[in-house]
This record gives C-alpha cells, structure tokens and sequence, in this order.
C-alpha cells in the first residue's frame, strides 16, 4: 500500500476492522430483503458461510425471523429508521442484540435497500435488570419506612400532651430513624452493626459517650429491619435513663450486652441487655415491675418486638433497670 494514498479496498478494511473491535455487526439488504453485503456477524452464531444471495431465514431463529421481517419491511415502506431487540439462545446461553435498521435511499429519495447494524447488548440488559430489581427493593423499603413513621406519628399523638409536645417528640424520633437508616444506606442495604448504631443513636442526644456507658460482647451485623427499629428502642431507653435513669438523676453505669446463644431447637439467637446501674436508689412506686407506660411503653414492650420477632423482658426496681431482647438469627449475622 503507498503511504501517502488510501484506496477503497484498505477504507472498508478499516471500517469493517473498527466495527469489529467495537463489536458491531452489519448486514445490507436490497428492498427484496435479499441479502448483498454482510460483516462481523458473531461466529457464535454458526450461519454456514457466506451470506449473500440468503435471506433473513438463515440469519433469525423462527420464533425472531417474524419480528425482524416486519421491522424491516416497515422501514421500507415508511422510509423511517426502527430499532428491535432479540433474545438469541447461543450455545444454550441466552444473548441480547440490539439490531439499528435503516433505510438507503438514493438521490430521489426511493428506498433502495436496508442497512441493519446488529449490536450485543448483555451488558446494557443486565444493568437494566438490576436496575429495575433495585427499584422494586426500594420501593419495598420505602413503603415498610413509611408504615414506620405512620406508626410512630399515631403514637406519638396518642401520648403527647398538646401539640408541642408532640412536635418535639415526632421531631426527635424521626431524627432518631434518620441515624439509623444514614448507616444502612451507607452500607449498601446490608444493615448497621450494633455498636455503631448505639453510638449513632447516643451522639446526638449526649455528644461523646460517657465513662459510664460501656459497650460488651458481640457487635453483630444488623439487618435493615432489624437496624431501624433497634435504633428506635435505643433512642427510647436513652431518652428515658436522660430523663430518670443512670444517664440522668439516678447517676450510675449503662451497660449494653450482646450475646449468641442457642435457643432449644438449637438456632442462633442473640441475647441483647440494656442494663442500668443506679447511684441512687429510686423511691419504690406501684407498678415499677413492670413495662412502662406511654410511647416508649409501647416501643420498647411491642413495637420493636413484633418487628424483630424477638421476646422481650423489661424489669425495674428501686437499683436497676434492665430491657432484654432475644433476637432470632434471621435479623442478624455476626462477622469473622
């Protein structure tokens, strides 16, 4: 070849080897639906030789030779390009290809034949199908953290005392779900591990924690269902020991636990202790055995319950206060 001229022959070879490169197929077509030039079609398609002269029976599957002879033959009539995918089984793997039909026309604007470029496009249909399965996910998510907030608003309302009351309440019970969910969303939908959600829950309400507040055992991997209502029962307990616990007038120490342990049918589960240790001994008042009243009553002795479909034990007296949830191994997983 010179090196100063490219001729016709050295142009197509450089078409045809950049369409290859780029894996793109052509086929052209006279306005019969004969086939007259074809290139790069993918081997793994085993069309037996050379195409021209052949027709798209040779090149389509039956149950697709249909769908692409009445693409193209619209493109002729109307003189207006179309684009159609097939699904072509290939070695008993299933393929995506996109096929660009076009119409060639010729200076009096008569269609004179068809150009169909053919592109694989697995890559394209598998980012669609994830896409769409994270639309479902989310839509599923969002729905649950909406019945959430439902639930936590009707609440609320039912054991506040005027409005402002229940706008500081909400507010702050709102921001509590909003830590917990930050975490989830950051690990990809996987969860939160325990310790971290306990100290997202804490920050905002006391800044560092303190020396009195330890945190022991397992930091198991919570699941997001798990994640966000544990970090609302973590929410209610901190507020409650702030307004009348070790955290607060009772001074003392804060314990959270984490243990597995087997139940008797020998499945994981996970035994989680929030344990108070009062300073000062509390004054004995009716009913101080058992759960408290209120939206945190509510949260702490069913909401979160139900949710995790955990057991629970809520016990305090005139020294302690301890809340206990067993946690089924379906709403955790620990790591390593």
């Amino acid at each position: 070849m010179n090196s100063t001229s490219v001729n016709e022959s050295d142009r197509l070879r450089f078409v045809l080897a950049g369409l290859r490169s780029a894996g793109v197929s052509m086929m052209y077509q006279d306005t019969d639906l004969v086939i007259r030039f074809s290139a790069n079609l993918p081997e793994t398609w085993s069309l037996g030789g050379d195409l021209d002269g052949r027709t798209d029976e040779t090149v389509f599957s039956p149950q697709h030779v249909e769908k692409v002879l009445s693409a193209k033959r619209g493109v002729i009539a109307n003189a207006q390009p179309t684009k159609i995918e097939i699904l072509r089984d290939v070695d008993h793997e299933r393929h995506w290809y996109m096929l660009n039909i076009e119409p060639d026309m010729d200076p009096q604007d008569n269609v004179i034949g068809v150009f169909t470029t053919i592109t694989d496009i697995d890559d394209l249909k598998y980012r669609e199908t994830v896409l769409k399965t994270l639309l479902r996910e989310l839509s599923h998510r969002s729905k649950n953290l909406l019945a959430i907030i439902q639930s936590v608003a009707s609440q609320t309302a039912r054991h506040s005392q005027g409005l402002e009351d229940f706008l500081l309440a909400f507010r702050n019970r709102v921001q509590s779900m909003a830590q917990s969910q930050d975490l989830v969303t950051a690990s990809d939908w996987r969860g939160a591990e325990l310790f971290a959600l306990t100290q997202s829950q804490l920050q905002p309400l006391m800044g560092d924690l303190p020396s009195g507040f330890t945190m022991v055992g397992e930091d198991a991997y919570l699941f997001p269902n798990a994640a966000l209502h544990l970090g609302l029962a973590l929410h209610e307990l901190t507020i409650d020991s702030l307004a009348r616990g070790a955290l607060g007038p009772a001074g003392g120490t804060v314990e959270l636990s984490a243990k597995e342990q087997s139940n008797p049918d020998g499945s994981p589960e996970l035994l989680l202790t929030w344990t108070e240790t009062y300073a000062v001994r509390q004054a004995e008042k009716e009913g101080t055995n058992k759960t408290r009243n209120g939206f945190s009553g509510t949260v702490l002795g069913r909401i979160v319950p139900q949710a995790l479909s955990a057991s629970v034990h809520h016990e305090t007296n005139a020294d302690s206060m301890v809340y206990q949830l067993i946690i089924p191994g379906s709403q955790y997983e620990l790591e390593g």
